[in-house]
C-alpha cells in the first residue's frame, strides 16, 4: 500500500501538489485577500459599535466586567464541547471506510484544533491543511477525501436547515419542534443512505458508499450535529445572559444557526460571523436602537469564547501537526 491511498495506485498523491498549487493560485489568493479585507472591515464595524462610546455600550461593558465566572466558563466549555464534537464527526464518518492507516480519534481532534486556528489566517488554510494531511500523512486519495468531506457537509447543511425550518414553522420552540427536526433529519438521512446503492458511487466513490450504507454512522452523525448546534446556542445564551439581553429560546437557536452558517464563509474566519450575529440579533429584537451596541458586544464575546479555545489549543496542535508532516515527508 503506497502513499496514494489505494494499493498500487499513486495518482491521488501525485495530484495533491497540483491541488495545492490551485489553492494558492494568484486569482484565488486575490479573492481570499479581498474577502479577508472585507471581513476586517466588518469586524471593525462590530468593534466600533461595541466600543464604550455610548451609555448603552458602557453599561454592556460594565455587565461583562461583573459577569458571573460560571457563565464565562460555560461559554468556553461550550466551545470545547463543540470542538470535540466536530473532531468526533470526522472520526465517526471515516470509520466504515477501509483506510491505509487507522485514523485515530485523538489525531483527528488535534487536526481539527489546528485547522480551526489556521482559519483565522487571511487565506483560509484550515480546509487546505486537512486535505494535505489526509493525503500525504494518512494516505487517502483526493477523491476519497472529497467524498468524505461531502458527507460531513451534507449532514451540516441538513441539520442547520432542519432546525431553521422547524423554528420558522412552529414560530418558536414547543414540544413539536424536536419532532419536526427529527422527521426532517430522518428523511434527509434516508435519502443519503439510498444513494449508497448507486453503481457509479460504488465504483468511483472510494469508500463513500460504505459511509452512506452504514445506518449507525449516519445516525451518529445526525446526533453529533444536533449536539454541536446545541453548543453554539448555549454559548450565545450564556453571552446574552451576561449582557442582560432579553432573547427567547427560539432567538438564541436562530442566532446559533447564523453563527454556525456564517463561520463557513470561505474568505477567512474574521468579521463575517461577528457581523452576521450582531445584525441578526439586532433584527430580532423590537427596540433594536437601544440595544444595538450590546448585540455587537454579544457577537464579539461569542467569538472571544471560541478563540479562547482555538488559539492556545490550536497552537499546541500545530506542534503535533508539524511532527506528523516532518515524519511523512522524511519517510520516518
Amino acid at each position: 500500500m503506497d502513499e496514494g491511498g489505494t494499493a498500487g495506485d499513486d495518482r491521488p498523491a501525485a495530484a495533491a501538489p497540483e491541488s495545492i498549487r490551485d489553492a494558492f493560485s494568484p486569482r484565488r489568493l486575490a479573492v481570499q485577500g479581498l474577502g479577508f479585507l472585507v471581513g476586517l472591515a466588518l469586524l471593525g464595524w462590530c468593534i466600533r459599535g461595541a466600543w464604550p462610546r455610548t451609555d448603552e455600550a458602557r453599561a454592556g461593558w460594565a455587565d461583562l466586567l461583573d459577569a458571573d465566572p460560571l457563565l464565562l466558563a460555560a461559554m468556553i466549555g461550550c466551545t470545547l464541547a463543540s470542538a470535540a464534537v466536530n473532531g468526533t464527526v470526522f472520526w465517526v464518518s471515516i470509520r466504515p471506510v477501509e483506510t491505509p492507516r487507522p485514523l485515530r480519534w485523538r489525531d483527528l481532534q488535534y487536526l481539527n484544533l489546528a485547522s480551526n486556528l489556521l482559519n483565522y489566517a487571511p487565506v483560509r488554510l484550515g480546509a487546505i491543511v486537512r486535505v494535505i494531511h489526509h493525503v500525504r500523512v494518512d494516505g487517502l486519495g483526493l477523491v476519497q477525501v472529497g467524498a468524505w468531506f461531502a458527507v460531513i457537509a451534507y449532514v451540516l447543511v441538513l441539520g442547520v436547515g432542519s432546525c431553521y425550518v422547524a423554528t420558522v414553522l412552529r414560530g418558536g420552540l414547543d414540544p413539536w419542534w424536536p419532532a419536526l427536526v427529527a422527521v426532517q433529519m430522518t428523511i434527509g438521512m434516508l435519502l443519503l443512505r439510498a444513494a449508497a446503492g448507486w453503481g457509479l458511487l460504488q465504483r468511483y466513490g472510494q469508500g463513500m458508499d460504505a459511509i452512506l450504507g452504514s445506518g449507525g454512522t449516519l445516525s451518529a452523525l445526525a446526533v453529533l450535529r444536533m449536539v454541536d448546534l446545541a453548543a453554539y446556542a448555549a454559548r450565545l445564551a450564556a453571552g446574552a445572559t451576561i449582557l442582560k439581553l432579553d432573547l427567547g429560546p427560539e432567538q438564541v437557536v436562530l442566532l446559533g444557526l447564523v453563527a454556525l452558517a456564517a463561520g463557513l464563509i470561505p474568505f477567512g474566519r474574521l468579521g463575517f460571523r461577528e457581523a452576521a450575529v450582531a445584525a441578526s440579533a439586532t433584527w430580532m429584537v423590537v427596540d433594536a436602537a437601544t440595544v444595538e451596541a450590546r448585540m455587537q458586544q454579544l457577537a464579539l464575546l461569542d467569538s472571544a469564547a471560541e478563540a479562547a479555545i482555538f488559539v492556545p489549543l490550536g497552537a499546541l496542535s500545530l506542534l503535533w501537526l508539524r511532527a506528523k508532516w516532518m515524519a511523512a515527508w522524511t519517510g520516518d
